[in-house]
C-alpha cells in the first residue's frame, strides 16, 4: 500500500496498491491512445454505455472505480399479496394562514431569504410584484419541514428470497438470524418532506406566486425515535430544494453553487436553518409555449443529492394553466382535459381525476451484501463501520453511490406503495363521451 500524507501531516494508508495505481496508469494512457485501435474497443463500449466523445476516459474512470468499491447489490424480499394497498392520492397542501405573525417574515429585503443572520445581503433576486413576472404582490405562503422519519412501503407479508428466488434466511433489527420463512417488512428510516414519502403536493398556477420555507429538522436533536440513519443521504444532514424544471432565481433554485458562494456558504442549510424557495410560477421569458403542467421539488445537494432523493425529499408540484388548463373539464376555452377542481381553504385546490404519480425503484437489504462503494472510501460515514454487512438493516432501503453502471431496484413503488391499486369509475366526462377514471380513494371490489 501507499503512505499518503494528510493536510495535517498526518500518515495513513492509501486504499490503491502501488501495483494497482501504475495499472490505472497504464488505463490512462491507453485511452489516449485508444483512435488506434478504436475497432476493437467500440463493441465493448458500446455495450458497457461508454461509446461517447470520452468513453475511453469513462472506461478508466471505471477502472479507479472498481478499485474503491464492490459492485454488488441485494435480492429484495418477495412481496406475497402485491395489488392489495391503496394507490395513495395526495391531497393539495393547504398555505399557511398565521404566517404573518412568523418570527421572521418572509419578504424582499436584505436578509430576508434565510434564517442566517450573517447574510445580511441575503434577498430574493425578483418578488412577486415586479412587472417582469406580472404576478400578485403577496404570494401564497406554505411550510414544509424536512424530518427523520419512517416509511412502509407495504402491508404484505414479504419472503426473504436469494439471488436465485429461493427462499433464505433473514435478520432482525438486533442482526440475528431470522429461519427462512413469511415475515413482516420494517419500516425504512426516511428524510422527507414533512416527513412523508413521496413529500406534500401543491397545486400551482401559473400567474400566482408561492413562498414555500423549507426548515431543517433532520439534527440529531429532531430525531426523537432514534431511527438509525444508515449509510446513505447528506452525512452532515443539509439540504437544498431545487424545483425541478421551474424557472427560479438562484437563490429559490437549489443551486449548489450559489448555495456555496452566497447563501449558506457550505453545501446546503444545515439542521437549524431554514430558506424561503419563492416560485413565481411564470413561463420562461413569459412565453406561453414555454408553460408545462408538472413539476416535483427534490434535494439538489452537492454529492449527495441521488441519495438525499432516494432516502425521500421527493415531493409533488402540479402546476395549471388558468386559461387552457384549469383543472375543469368543463371549461370550453381549455383542453377539457379530465379534471374535476374542488375549492381547498385558505387558496389552495383539488383536482379529481387527476392524479400525480411518483414512481420510484428501490432495492431493500438483505443483511449479506457488503456495503463498499465512494462514500465509505472517503470515510463519509465512520460511526456505521465502512466496507461491512449490515444485517441489522434487513429489508430497509440499501443504497449505493456511484455505480458504475446506475442503481435499478427490484422493488417497484408507486407514491411510495409497493404495486398499489385504484379502483376506477365510468363516467362521461364533459364532451359525452364514455370513459374509466379513477374514482380517489376507492377500492377495487
Amino acid at each position: 500500500m501507499e503512505t499518503v500524507q494528510r493536510p495535517d501531516g498526518v500518515n495513513q494508508k492509501s486504499r490503491v496498491p502501488r501495483r494497482e495505481f501504475l495499472r490505472l496508469g497504464a488505463i490512462g494512457g491507453a485511452a489516449v491512445a485508444a483512435g488506434a485501435v478504436a475497432s476493437t474497443w467500440m463493441p465493448d463500449l458500446r455495450k458497457r454505455g461508454l461509446l461517447s466523445a470520452e468513453g475511453v476516459f469513462d472506461a478508466g474512470s471505471i477502472a479507479w472505480a472498481d478499485v474503491l468499491y464492490l459492485e454488488s447489490f441485494p435480492t429484495s424480499p418477495l412481496i406475497l399479496n402485491p395489488f392489495t394497498d391503496p394507490l395513495p392520492i395526495p391531497k393539495a397542501l393547504e398555505p399557511e394562514v398565521d404566517w404573518t405573525s412568523w418570527s421572521k417574515l418572509p419578504g424582499p429585503g436584505r436578509g430576508e431569504q434565510n434564517s442566517l443572520e450573517r447574510d445580511t445581503e441575503g434577498k430574493h433576486q425578483i418578488w412577486c410584484d415586479d412587472p417582469k413576472v406580472a404576478g400578485a404582490p403577496v404570494p401564497l405562503v406554505y411550510k414544509i419541514e424536512l424530518k427523520v422519519a419512517e416509511h412502509s412501503f407495504t402491508t404484505s407479508k414479504v419472503l426473504p428470497i436469494d439471488i436465485n428466488g429461493r427462499p433464505t434466511v433473514s435478520f432482525d433489527e438486533s442482526g440475528n438470524q431470522v429461519a427462512a420463512g413469511p415475515r413482516d417488512l420494517p419500516k425504512s428510516t426516511i428524510y422527507g418532506f414533512n416527513g412523508q414519502f413521496p413529500g406534500p403536493m401543491i397545486n400551482a398556477e401559473y400567474g400566482k406566486p408561492a413562498l414555500v420555507r423549507f426548515v431543517n429538522k433532520l439534527g440529531d436533536e429532531d430525531n426523537v425515535k432514534g431511527l438509525d440513519r444508515q449509510d446513505f443521504g447528506a452525512p452532515d444532514y443539509s439540504f437544498l430544494t431545487h424545483l425541478h424544471n421551474a424557472h427560479t432565481a438562484p437563490e429559490s433554485d437549489g443551486n449548489p453553487g450559489w448555495s456555496m458562494n452566497y447563501g449558506p456558504q457550505n453545501h446546503g442549510y444545515e439542521p437549524g436553518e431554514w430558506c424561503d424557495n419563492l416560485y413565481l410560477n411564470w413561463p420562461a421569458g413569459g412565453d406561453d409555449a414555454e408553460k408545462q403542467s408538472f413539476f416535483w421539488f427534490h434535494d439538489h445537494r452537492m454529492d449527495h443529492t441521488g441519495a438525499n432523493v432516494y432516502k425521500g425529499m421527493v415531493g409533488l408540484y402540479p402546476i395549471y394553466d388558468p386559461v387552457k388548463d384549469f383543472g375543469d373539464e368543463t371549461n370550453p376555452a381549455g383542453f377539457q382535459l379530465p379534471g374535476r377542481r374542488t375549492a381547498g381553504e385558505n387558496g389552495s385546490f383539488n383536482v379529481d381525476y387527476d392524479i400525480p404519480l411518483a414512481f420510484f425503484d428501490a432495492r431493500l437489504d438483505d443483511g449479506v451484501t457488503m456495503h463498499q462503494d465512494m462514500h465509505d472510501a472517503m470515510g463519509e460515514y465512520p460511526e456505521v463501520g465502512a466496507s461491512r454487512a449490515h444485517p441489522e438493516w434487513w429489508g430497509k432501503t440499501f443504497f449505493k453511490h456511484f455505480p458504475n453502471h446506475g442503481f435499478v431496484g427490484d422493488l417497484f413503488t408507486v407514491n411510495g406503495t409497493a404495486y398499489p391499486v385504484l379502483k376506477v369509475e365510468r363516467r362521461k366526462d364533459a364532451t359525452r363521451r364514455e370513459r374509466s377514471y379513477v374514482v380517489p380513494g376507492e377500492m377495487p371490489d
